[in-house]
């Protein structure tokens, strides 16, 4: 049966609102306060519904926002979440999308967000293409679309942004079957609207539809 934990549901909310800060346009610079559906519909249930083991009960979630919803800075909120306050040693982060350049676009907003954080740039190891966690060895990468090079991955967490461009499922595959040895993994698909019928973002949208119903 599904229990809720207010604890666990509130702790990505307070890391967010009290370690990240908004990196672009007039917000630039001030803390990132969650809109009450990214709190309420988004944040707090993924992360406060848990199983009578006190594991998370969600190991998916497909997130479907029209433009200008904020939806990359959420993307890289929950991705430094996963990464640094998770409470997982050796996470591997990884965030995908159709091509490196997508993918690059939200973990750009990740870095601003670790430099400008007074907390998290002192505990951060920030490179090119990856940021580090050393207290708990974690690391978070960009990867590109080339599935054939992702088996040997071991991933806590997947961010999988604008899955509606991916032009078939064998990425998807590949990365949500790399999971498996974790106890409590985590998969964020992310897309605005514009997928076609026979795609795995199509897919994701009916499973869910199912799901709720």
């Amino acid at each position: 049966s599904e229990l809720f934990d207010e604890k666990a549901a509130d702790r990505p909310v307070t890391f967010i609102e009290t370690c990240l800060r908004h990196t672009k346009g007039e917000w630039a610079g001030k803390p990132f306060l969650l809109l009450p559906f990214q709190k309420n519909d988004i944040v707090r249930p993924l992360f406060g519904s848990k199983r009578e083991d006190g594991l998370r009960q969600y190991r998916q979630a497909f997130i479907a926002l029209p433009r200008k919803n904020a939806k990359s800075t959420l993307t890289a909120a929950l991705t430094l979440y996963m990464l640094f306050a998770d409470g997982e040693r050796g996470a591997e982060i990884y965030g995908a999308a159709a091509d490196r350049e997508q993918a690059r676009l939200v973990f750009d907003i990740c870095k601003s967000m670790v430099l400008n954080s007074p907390q998290l740039s002192k505990v951060a190891k920030v490179y090119k293409n990856a940021i580090e966690y050393p207290k708990l060895e974690s690391v978070y990468k960009v990867i590109s679309s080339d599935a054939h090079t992702k088996h040997g991955f071991n991933s806590h967490a997947i961010i999988f942004d604008e899955l509606h461009a991916q032009p078939n499922r064998e990425l998807y595959d590949v990365l949500s079957t790399s999971t498996g040895s974790r106890q409590q993994p985590l998969m964020v698909m992310l897309t605005t609207a514009g997928f076609g019928e026979n795609t795995i973002c199509r897919e994701q949208w009916r499973y869910g539809e199912a799901v709720l119903s």
